[in-house]
């Protein structure tokens, strides 16, 4: 009988241990899963910043339209405000630098000559909506691309079944447009007017340029909500098909199809360091390369008190140089809230036009085992690093290359999963 219940109680203890190993998998599962929610939450509460959207009414009937409107659109990140007109005009300077969206229910008259001494430039005026008190007419009036009024004017005729008025050429002829794909990029590029003017004007006669992403980036690009309707009369360039050499000089005999433009969207420093670099090898008079950088890279920073703000500069610019990423490509910094008002970072993201999010230390403690710790660190800040944990936050633990670590600055780059600006 004793052995008997010595080998139940061994079946069971050697049970227990199998179970052990599993139960501890099955803990690290359930954390990691939590921690990828926490880092999605932290991430939305960062990265998307609600825009700003102004409605000015003039009647008691447009007044409650605008009411309707902002309940609608709770499905939107939108911080909207509702305005009577008299009070908007007072403050008209105020609210062209500071929103995003004005939005006027009246006669398009009276906007447009409120608003006209206030225009300046199509790349940095908010975008102007005018739309009837009865929501049968929402007319995209200024910013239809850059600003984004006509996909704002498309979404309120959307949820009133208003009917959507938008006069861009490359809309209505169902076409991309070359500062659309900026915008929908967040990109940096040179001579943004002139290049929109000629390359959508090449759309429109079904001469669009090349289009051609970096392998690194390209489930990320085409990933964008609405991409393709973006680059309709572009000509997408696979790598593994298309003889640009034979096509560009074959039609070069046409004069009627010069100039060819090939876009290339890439968050590379130096092309010729890429597998794409021949690219640049069929540039001539007939043909045209444009780079466009997309902020699609973070960075997590950790450093001193009181760095000079031209060390830290230079430190990111050393470690991109190093990583080849154009620091054009960089969208966000984060580091610990300790840092909020340290002078060189926000010297950088002023320079830069960088956005920045600091955390605190019990959002960043939960990444911390995952990378290098510092004893240093912890007794200063509260946590045992700060540039991974806030690099991994922003990214979504998607952290690329090696990290920096001199004269008392350490830098951490990473790239978003999904795009979602």
């Amino acid at each position: 009988m004793n052995t008997g219940r010595q080998v139940i109680k061994l079946t069971n203890r050697t049970r227990d241990l199998m179970d052990r190993p599993m139960d501890r998998t099955m803990d690290l599962m359930n954390r990691t899963r939590d921690l990828g929610d926490r880092t999605r939450d932290i991430l939305s509460r960062a990265r998307y910043k609600n825009e700003k959207l102004a409605y000015i009414y003039l009647t008691d009937r447009s007044r409650s339209l605008a009411q309707d409107l902002i309940k609608l659109s709770s499905d939107r990140n939108l911080d909207s405000e509702l305005l009577y007109f008299k009070d908007f005009k007072k403050s008209i300077d105020r609210y062209f630098n500071d929103f995003d969206y004005l939005v006027f229910i009246m006669a398009s008259g009276i906007a447009i000559r409120t608003i006209a001494p206030f225009i300046r430039d199509k790349f940095t005026d908010p975008a102007v909506i005018v739309m009837d008190e009865l929501g049968i007419n929402v007319i995209s009036i200024l910013g239809g691309h850059m600003a984004g009024a006509n996909e704002m004017t498309a979404y309120i005729a959307n949820k009133i079944g208003g009917n959507p008025v938008i006069t861009t050429a490359t809309d209505i002829n169902d076409k991309g447009a070359f500062d659309l794909l900026v915008k929908k990029l967040g990109a940096n590029v040179d001579n943004i007017r002139e290049l929109s003017l000629k390359y959508n004007s090449s759309i429109l006669k079904g001469q669009g340029p090349y289009i051609y992403i970096d392998p690194d980036l390209r489930d990320l690009v085409i990933g964008i909500d609405g991409w393709e309707k973006s680059i309709r009369g572009f000509k997408n360039i696979d790598d593994r098909v298309i003889d640009l050499n034979y096509e560009i000089n074959n039609n070069s005999q046409d004069e009627s199809k010069t100039n060819y433009g090939i876009i290339v969207i890439s968050d590379k420093l130096d092309i010729n360091k890429t597998e794409f670099a021949y690219l640049f090898d069929i540039q001539d008079s007939k043909c045209e390369i444009i780079r466009l950088v997309p902020r699609i890279n973070v960075l997590g920073i950790g450093c001193r008190k009181n760095t000079a703000s031209q060390v830290l500069d230079m430190a990111i610019n050393t470690y991109l140089e190093g990583q080849n990423i154009d620091v054009k490509s960089i969208d966000m910094v984060g580091s610990i809230d300790l840092k909020r008002h340290e002078r060189a970072i926000l010297d950088f993201c002023d320079k830069e036009s960088v956005k920045s999010e600091f955390f605190a230390s019990d959002q960043l403690v939960d990444y911390e085992d995952l990378y290098e710790r510092s004893d240093f660190v912890k007794k200063v800040t509260g946590v045992s690093s700060v540039a991974e944990p806030s690099c991994h936050i922003l990214c979504e633990g998607n952290l690329i290359g090696k990290k920096y670590k001199k004269d008392g600055i350490t830098l951490s780059l990473g790239r978003y999963k999904r795009w979602n600006r």
